[in-house]
């Protein structure tokens, strides 16, 4: 079995989960690096809870903070190939 890929930023670790044949970034619990975490907005901010332990709190967030480094930790755990087009002829 394939070890997980890991980013870790200032506000989460992230890694990829597999959800219905899809792919996607998610932040992890720092207490059960394993457990599935779910997230949602409230207002301007996000919630972040696992599910391990009654559904604790792992952190809240600004939106645009959490768009952002979940941006970079996809950046980061998908590099793309596709650098080359970034060069000038």
């Amino acid at each position: 079995m394939e070890p997980s890929k890991i980013c870790r930023l200032p506000l989460f670790a992230w890694t990829c989960a597999e959800s219905e044949g899809q792919k996607e970034v998610v932040p992890m619990c720092p207490k059960h690096g394993g457990a599935k975490t779910r997230f949602g907005t409230f207002g301007t901010g996000m919630i972040v809870t696992c599910h391990e332990e009654r559904n604790h709190l792992v952190k809240l967030c600004n939106r645009q903070e959490f768009a952002a480094e979940r941006k970079e930790a996809t950046a980061r755990l998908y590099p793309s190939p596709q650098r080359e087009e970034e060069q000038v002829p």
